[in-house]
């Protein structure tokens, strides 16, 4: 067997994610959960802990300050992350999840703190001094605070490319915008990111609209992401419609971010684009059926996994393709 993929994963906008169970939504009435999970979260935190508990070895970046932030690296050491974080001056943020028994969740976002330009620099330092050439793939992931500049996500996917290391952006708005004038190898979005983003109008034919607007944007591949509707990937020739099993869900949080964790190891590792796809749809699948972003189960993954179906949209004479099983 070959060495580990080594995935790094650049978190600009990290939190502390606190994620509760409760029987049922009640207005104006306490909540007491009937479980807690309180993990360092953060999109790109989420990718890193997906990704190695499906093997990888990932190392984590990005922006921490604080009380908040010094426990955040902390827990992300103990659970064998590898954190590399720039430190800052303001407190890291605190996101709030909670999930009822009937499928749905209730999602409280502490907005990122500003930044300086000195913290932008310091951060592209680290990754262009030592952290992208050790990697084989990169995963931005995450709103980028105020204060670093305009360009600031283009910078980073310039590095990528500049060191030969294929880099996986998802962003959204001005973000997104931004790293695609730098051409990343791969954008991964939600459906509802990407006509918020004006990539599509809304309609059947909208994550198809999106992934070829994207790879027309700039992005080598694109890959378009609906939930439990599936997915939708373009690699510049063929599109490909991946389709997921049903499961019983206990929270889909994290589950885009699982997505892109396996995408991530499929691509590292020399897989093709569609079975690529279809790893990642099976990470998000089983990033479903726990609660806490990434705290996947191998057994979940690999019944997904089985259960995924990736199709060619315009079939060879020989039919369509799937992922592996």
């Amino acid at each position: 067997m070959g060495r580990p993929v080594v995935i790094l994963c650049v978190t600009p906008s990290p939190a502390i994610d606190r994620s509760g169970r409760v029987d049922r939504f009640v207005p104006d009435r306490v909540l007491r959960p009937s479980s807690l999970v309180v993990l360092a979260g953060g999109k790109g935190v989420n990718v890193a802990r997906t990704a190695h508990a499906l093997g990888a070895l990932v190392v984590t970046t990005g922006f921490a300050g604080g009380h908040a932030g010094r426990w955040l690296v902390e827990s992300l050491a103990a659970e064998g992350l590898n954190p590399r974080f720039v430190e800052t001056g303001p407190e890291t943020r605190t996101t709030y999840v909670l999930a009822d028994d009937r499928g749905r969740t209730l999602l409280v976002y502490e907005p990122a703190p500003a930044l300086a330009a000195a913290d932008r620099r310091r951060l592209v330092e680290l990754l262009a001094s030592e952290l992208v050439p050790a990697a084989d793939l990169v995963a931005i992931a995450g709103s980028l605070p105020d204060g670093l500049g305009r360009s600031a996500a283009a910078e980073l996917v310039r590095h990528c490319e500049l060191a030969g290391r294929p880099c996986l952006v998802d962003l959204s708005g001005p973000d997104l915008r931004s790293a695609l004038e730098a051409r990343p190898s791969v954008v991964k979005i939600s459906l509802e990111e990407a006509i918020g983003g004006r990539f599509a109008a809304r309609g059947p034919s909208a994550a198809s609209d999106a992934v070829q607007a994207l790879v027309a944007g700039g992005a080598g591949r694109a890959i378009v992401t609906d939930g439990p509707r599936g997915a939708v990937g373009h690699d510049g020739e063929r599109i490909w419609e991946v389709t997921v099993p049903r499961v019983e869900a206990v929270s889909p949080v994290g589950s885009g971010d699982a997505f892109s964790a396996g995408v991530a190891i499929g691509l590292a590792a020399g897989r093709p684009f569609e079975e690529a796809l279809a790893m990642g749809a099976a990470a998000g699948t089983a990033n479903t059926r726990t609660l806490g972003a990434g705290r996947i189960r191998v057994e979940d993954y690999e019944a997904a996994l089985a259960a995924v179906r990736v199709r060619d949209r315009h079939p060879s004479p020989t039919g369509g393709r799937r992922g592996p099983a």
